[in-house]
């Protein structure tokens, strides 16, 4: 080999060599981890409301597609289908969920509030023994419902002699205002809406605050996401942190970003979020209020077993603050 053509192929070495360190030098990609997420645009869900109208979740890098949905069933529903990474619901629906054997997770919760179902009645509906024999309208396997068997249960009504009427809760308003129903259990903005449609017709019987539960709000993620997406899931529950920050200290700017999509007045929802917390975490207590609502899931025959809840349970994604 003669010195010119070895000096070329030295020179070509060294060339690859320095873009070679130069690649590893290069910083990460700052493309956006992609994630969908599947949660209602009500009350009880305002960190992820307030989250992407506040660009928290842009700002841990990450591009979220909002999948919403009309309750918490629904967001199981699309995780057990895969059309999501992560859903958003309460205890009832998760409870159902991690019970299905899909591999699904717990990875925290970001709100709560013992107070968040209520219970209103056409005002000839005195006592909570009263709903034997009415019609009540829930939508079927939501929080509400395993919160209103609760509640029954607590108060002697035989549930056996009600009859139920599951519905999409966007409807129980009118089906009250034209006394389709008697009665009808929901979460917010249902419960309000019905109020404010019906008048003095219609007043609160009961709510969920006496049944020793804070009803946590949750975050779930599929088997696949807690493979692949793990980093985005913790950015996910980093942004929902700063949500619930933003919302204690920037109250009324919260509930304008709230009430654009629930369609509330803003006092209206100020009244409704008000009667929650806001907290990213799961703890003892958390565990507490869905180990109830199993139980009577369990007793009413919407689960066939018991959960150990914390076997369907990751806290290693929450914020290390």
């Amino acid at each position: 080999m003669n010195s010119k053509l070895l000096a070329a192929i030295v020179v070509v070495i060294v060339i690859i060599s320095a873009v070679g360190a130069a690649y590893v030098l290069l910083p990460a990609s700052d493309e956006p981890t992609d994630i969908t997420i599947a949660y209602s645009e009500k009350v009880n869900y305002e960190s992820l409301m307030v989250a992407n109208d506040e660009g928290l979740f842009d700002a841990q890098g990450l591009n979220v597609t909002a999948k919403i949905v009309t309750g918490g069933i629904q967001a199981a529903e699309a995780l057990i289908t895969g059309s999501t990474d992560l859903a958003a619901m309460g205890d009832a629906p998760a409870v159902q969920l991690i019970t299905k054997g899909t591999g699904a997770k717990i990875v925290g919760r970001f709100i709560g509030g013992p107070g968040m179902h209520r219970f209103i009645a056409y005002d000839d509906i005195v006592e909570p023994s009263d709903l034997e024999g009415m019609k009540v309208g829930v939508q079927q396997s939501s929080s509400t419902h395993g919160a209103f068997l609760q509640w029954c249960e607590a108060n002697d009504v035989n549930v056996d002699n009600i009859s139920f009427v599951f519905m999409n809760p966007l409807d129980i308003p009118i089906a009250m205002s034209t006394r389709q129903i008697d009665a009808m259990a929901g979460s917010e903005p249902w419960a309000v809406n019905t109020e404010n449609l019906c008048g003095d017709d219609v007043y609160e019987l009961g709510n969920s605050s006496e049944l020793g539960s804070t009803f946590p709000i949750v975050l779930v993620a599929s088997q696949k996401a807690l493979e692949d997406k793990a980093e985005g899931i913790e950015k996910v529950l980093k942004a929902l942190e700063l949500a619930d920050q933003f919302i204690i200290e920037n109250w009324d700017e919260a509930m304008i970003d709230c009430a654009n999509h629930t369609g509330l007045s803003i006092g209206d929802q100020s009244n409704c979020s008000g009667v929650q917390f806001y907290q990213v975490g799961f703890n003892a207590t958390d565990v507490q209020s869905m180990t109830m609502t199993a139980m009577v899931l369990l007793e009413f025959g919407k689960i066939s077993e018991m959960p150990v809840i914390m076997d369907h349970v990751d806290l290693s994604y929450l914020p290390e603050d």
